[in-house]
């Protein structure tokens, strides 16, 4: 794969903004926890990238050996340093995909392409009560929208991960409650530990604003009990199913991201 390349399929026909293509090279990796990898790509592209929310995603394309094309998929930009063309993404390393096996092994000097950014987190002006939840595949977004809250905000966040070890620290102005449900070794998707605490948290009636990422099972359950069960306003939810239990690239048809 080559900048060249890159141009050629790029320019073969108008795309938006947020579609077009861009080559990012590796600058530095770093294991967060046993479960999460952070890699700091660079780019001239990146000055000129309207990166200015939280929780903000791009599609990132790699190499994946025995296919023609580049694997994609969707990843939070954990941290943007505009001055220096640079954005962190942390992937989850769960043992199989392309984007996580590429992650494992990447190394300074590698080449990707990335496109984006798109949607991001927008918090309501009168909001005062965040409850967030989400799995390890949306921990990045949780604390980019996290360390961005201002001060006089309450949030509750329960966020799931595999073991103890990955716990993460996460900064914050906001009056943060963080609870962490590791699973000891069980395989995503199958306890219920992330629901149950998301859906016993006590969220007042107003200006309370809910996000949620995480199995798409999961993910449309407590979508369900907010809307249907507490009244809350659908436009105070944001849920997204990140993935599904038993497919490989799974899209949220029904989500908000």
């Amino acid at each position: 794969m080559t900048p060249h390349d890159i141009d050629e399929r790029t320019e073969a026909r108008p795309v938006s903004p947020e579609r077009r293509l861009h080559v990012a090279e590796v600058r530095t990796t770093r294991q967060l926890t046993p479960h999460m990898q952070r890699i700091t790509l660079a780019s001239t592209a990146l000055v000129h990238f309207l990166a200015n929310k939280p929780a903000q995603w791009v599609k990132v394309f790699v190499p994946t050996p025995g296919l023609e094309r580049p694997s994609g998929r969707a990843y939070t930009i954990r941290a943007f340093r505009q001055a220096e063309g640079e954005m962190d993404i942390d992937f989850v390393l769960h043992g199989d995909g392309p984007c996580s096996l590429w992650a494992a092994q990447a190394k300074p000097g590698d080449v990707i392409q990335i496109a984006g950014p798109r949607s991001g987190f927008r918090l309501e002006p009168e909001l005062r009560h965040l409850l967030i939840g989400g799995d390890e595949t949306a921990l990045s977004a949780i604390g980019a929208i996290i360390e961005a809250l201002p001060a006089g905000l309450t949030v509750e966040a329960f966020v799931e991960i595999p073991d103890p070890a990955d716990i993460q620290i996460l900064h914050t102005q906001a009056q943060l409650h963080l609870t962490w449900l590791p699973r000891h070794g069980l395989p995503a998707g199958v306890g219920t530990a992330l629901q149950d605490a998301i859906m016993a948290a006590v969220l007042p009636p107003q200006a309370s604003q809910v996000w949620l990422a995480a199995e798409a099972g999961t993910v449309r359950t407590l979508r369900r009990h907010f809307q249907l069960d507490l009244g809350l306003d659908r436009r105070r939810i944001t849920a997204s199913g990140y993935w599904k239990k038993g497919e490989t690239d799974f899209r949220d048809r029904d989500g908000d991201q």
